[in-house]
């Protein structure tokens, strides 16, 4: 809960989060315009379910709330391109589809959302209220303004507060007995000891070998396995600004403190406390008053003597800080929402706020445990870090500068390498590949940009890099596709080795099996040249210390006496006797059982909940039309 109240600071500040804050913001982002497909015929739709159109509008408006959800977390690394490429459309689509089945099956099953449940929903959004009150003409403007009817507006609001309702019904419908109870804590707590035996495969892949034929085959049915993206031949010096020394003068550590005094504060911090209480989904003013009235008590106790951290462990629903107290560390102004901050830093060393506070996650008791005014810290302390950050900056114009120099020459040599030697200079050639960053969201790497982005020929301007100021050439195109077996045979072998490996060991893996049925495991082992251990008793919440998860999961489901069948691991192949098992003390459950029947319930009502959606997707009829360029 605080990484996101701190991550989601700005956009907290739009006062929307009181129904989805994404979906509600969504709906001020586009007007009701017209759209046409890639294929040219124009649509106004994007799928049908069961006869019902979901309009093209409704799809830019959800799409465009995904987009702004991951623009907060990844700021400017996020892309309209890279949302394309994680498949964002086919995200959207999926959920639009699955919120009109769920709604038609509430309406059959009479789930449907009230007008009242409606009307207090809107009445709610802060965005049309003044001083806290709900002002019919306020909300009738800013439908207006953003070229809506209330019926249409009201219409998304349904479906989502059905959507809401239906999950909420369905999951508080389900409950954890006290026989699933127990189960779930003896599939936790049972304990086995085991013996085990692995048939390594580095010996056995050291000495194999890999024919021509073999090589020639096995590329040919594993083609993706050694599949390379778009490359680029590349030619490339590189310049140390630590070649470029510079001297620093203390007048120019002066000059600089003076000019950037900001970064020498330390801010004001203070070291917070709070509990939260939610407010519920669903439960309209009545939900927040018990809220409310939840926190005021905990004040009340508070201040009559009662310790804080244990309140916030008793009471608090911020998972993250209730078990530690409620301790959120030292917090700066700029990374709390702002109704919370405003309250914290307006506390005294040891106060405790006056009343409960309001923030889109609910209601607040905060604490300020200790307060760090901060200050500025004096030249000479800083003067190290200053000379530093000096010599390097002037390093890297410098070598920018002879860069920008020697680029000339390169460009219009004949042979790169050659020239650059002339010029005593290293070079170095090489083939780079386009790195796909998507699953990780990581930044550009400007180097790859620059030979990405040159023709055949072509010299790039000076390219920052962490290790100094890069001039690279761009020789050839490699297009992207299976190399021949000539330049990648070292790594086609390694693979042909490891398969043959894996088949030897699995082999002999069986044999041990075989011949510990009728005699002595650790001999079977032994005779088949296995490694052999024997573990500690360990269970699914104690893991064992040398025995791969497949292996440990194996051994926690054979029973006593028995011998798993072959298990493969990055390492090899794995035999596992399962000497002992110990059940649990059930003593132990009671103090537990709250911590499981909660993990219980959670994967319960989940399997519930999928349940049901499945049911609504049962014989139903979807036809999707993605606009072309949506498609991915």
């Amino acid at each position: 809960m605080i990484t996101v109240m701190r991550r989601y600071r700005k956009s907290l500040q739009l006062g929307l989060l009181v129904v989805i804050a994404a979906f509600v913001a969504s709906l001020f982002v586009f007007g009701a315009t017209g759209s046409r497909f890639g294929d040219g015929e124009p649509r106004d739709s994007v799928a049908t379910v069961n006869g019902e159109t979901i309009p093209l509008e409704r799809f830019q408006r959800r799409y465009q709330s995904y987009l702004e959800a991951y623009a907060q977390i990844y700021r400017d690394r996020f892309s309209t391109e890279m949302a394309e490429r994680l498949g964002l459309p086919q995200q959207v689509l999926g959920d639009l589809v699955q919120e009109a089945l769920i709604v038609q099956r509430a309406t059959a099953e009479g789930l449907s959302v009230s007008d009242e449940e409606l009307n207090a929903r809107i009445h709610a959004i802060p965005v049309f209220q003044e001083n806290g009150r709900f002002v019919l003409k306020r909300y009738q403007d800013i439908l207006k303004r953003r070229g809506y009817t209330a019926a249409a507006f009201e219409g998304e609001i349904r479906r989502e507060l059905t959507r809401a309702k239906v999950e909420t019904a369905v999951r508080s419908g389900v409950k954890v007995s006290e026989s699933e109870l127990e189960q779930a804590f003896r599939h936790r707590r049972e304990e086995v000891r085991a013996a085990w035996a692995l048939v390594e495969l580095g010996p056995i892949v050291a000495g194999a070998n890999a024919t021509d034929e073999e090589l020639t085959a096995y590329l040919t049915q594993h083609p993706d396995e050694f599949r390379q993206p778009d490359r680029r031949r590349v030619q490339y010096v590189t310049l140390n600004p630590k070649d470029f020394p510079s001297q620093v003068t203390d007048a120019d550590v002066e000059k600089f403190y003076k000019e950037h005094l900001r970064e020498f504060e330390t801010p004001r911090q203070v070291r917070a406390s709070h509990v939260l209480v939610r407010v519920p989904e669903t439960g309209g003013s009545e939900g927040e008053d018990k809220a409310r009235a939840k926190i005021a008590d905990v004040i009340r106790r508070a201040k009559a003597g009662a310790d804080f951290g244990k309140l916030a462990q008793e009471i608090s629903e911020d998972p993250a800080t209730a078990p530690r107290g409620g301790d959120l560390g030292l917090v700066g102004k700029g990374e709390m929402v702002p109704q919370f901050e405003q309250a914290l830093f307006a506390l005294k060393n040891g106060e405790i706020s006056p009343e409960p506070v309001r923030t889109p996650f609910g209601f607040h008791a905060i604490k300020a445990i200790e307060i760090q005014e901060g200050g500025r810290k004096p030249v000479k302390e800083v003067a190290p870090q200053i000379k530093s950050r000096l010599s390097a900056e002037a390093g890297d114009r410098a070598a920018k500068a002879k860069a920008e120099e020697l680029r000339v020459p390169l460009l219009a040599a004949k042979d790169f390498m050659a020239e650059a030697r002339k010029l005593g200079l290293s070079p170095i050639e090489t083939t780079m590949a386009r790195v796909d960053r998507t699953s990780g969201l990581a930044a550009p790497d400007p180097l790859e940009e620059a030979a990405f982005g040159l023709a055949v020929g072509g010299v790039s301007a000076p390219v920052s890099t962490p290790v100094g100021v890069v001039l690279l050439k761009t020789t050839e195109l490699v297009p992207a596709g299976v190399p021949p077996l000539a330049e990648i045979r070292d790594k086609v072998a390694a693979s042909v080795k490891r398969q043959k490996a894996e088949t030897v060991a699995l082999e002999r893996a069986k044999q041990i099996a075989a011949d510990a049925q009728a005699g002595d495991f650790a001999a079977a082992a032994k005779k088949a040249g296995a490694v052999t251990g024997e573990t500690t008793r360990f269970s699914r919440s104690k893991p064992a210390e040398r025995l791969p998860g497949d292996a440990m999961l194996a051994a926690l489901q054979t029973q006593a006496g028995q011998l798993s069948a072959p298990i493969k691991a990055q390492q090899g192949v794995y035999v596992v006797k399962v000497l002992e098992r110990v059940p649990p003390d059930m003593g132990g459950l009671a103090a537990e059982r709250d911590k499981i029947q909660k993990e219980v319930l959670v994967q319960k009502q989940s399997l519930a909940w999928e349940s049901w959606i499945n049911g609504a997707r049962a014989n139903s009829k979807v036809e999707t039309h993605l606009p072309a360029s949506r498609r991915g």
